[in-house]
């Protein structure tokens, strides 16, 4: 079903993509069109060149737009200037982010999303099983009751969470030996 969405929109494309040429020669006349179209390819190579020198952040999202950009045709030309919109580019994250989670659980994979203190959210593949869980917040230590840092020492201050998560094969052996972590 999803191979033949994909031939349908590729089909519906071309058919905008011819109409639209079409139209951009009956307007302004075929030599004028050759010429736009011309313009087209050096515009969207302008748009990777500047991709290259841009934060690495935005590359991707600029050199897919020159890309698109590049492609000879008018309704490319408006796909690749979309992506360029920063509102575009997180409502396309968010859909691929969601697409993908979906597709690693149906394969029995782990997915775990966190909210990092600066309020981004990172998504990740655990290795191995997680354990789901409760967390409970004991409150603050007592002032003066020494916590664990994560650089071995004692202080005082709020509670440090260490750990890590082990699967199926970490762990020790029948003999009691630990494993290494492949």
């Amino acid at each position: 079903m999803a191979r033949l969405l994909v031939l349908a929109s590729l089909a519906a494309l071309t058919v905008a993509e011819v109409a639209a040429v079409l139209a951009l020669v009956g307007w302004i006349g075929p030599a004028a069109t050759l010429i736009v179209l011309g313009l087209d390819v050096l515009l969207g190579v302008v748009v990777m060149r500047w991709a290259v020198r841009s934060a690495p952040e935005q590359r991707g999202w600029r050199l897919a737009a020159g890309s698109v950009i590049a492609l000879p045709g008018l309704v490319l030309d408006v796909v690749g200037l979309a992506l360029l919109v920063p509102g575009v580019q997180r409502w396309l994250q968010a859909r691929v982010l969601r697409g993908t989670e979906s597709v690693l659980r149906r394969s029995g994979l782990t997915v775990v999303t966190v909210t990092d203190p600066s309020g981004a959210r990172r998504t990740t593949v655990a290795p191995g099983d997680v354990i789901p869980g409760e967390v409970v917040d004991l409150g603050e230590p007592a002032p003066g009751t020494p916590t664990d840092r994560a650089d071995g020492t004692s202080d005082t201050g709020p509670r440090v969470v260490r750990g890590e998560l082990a699967g199926p094969s970490d762990g020790p052996d029948s003999d009691g030996q630990d494993r290494p972590i492949a």
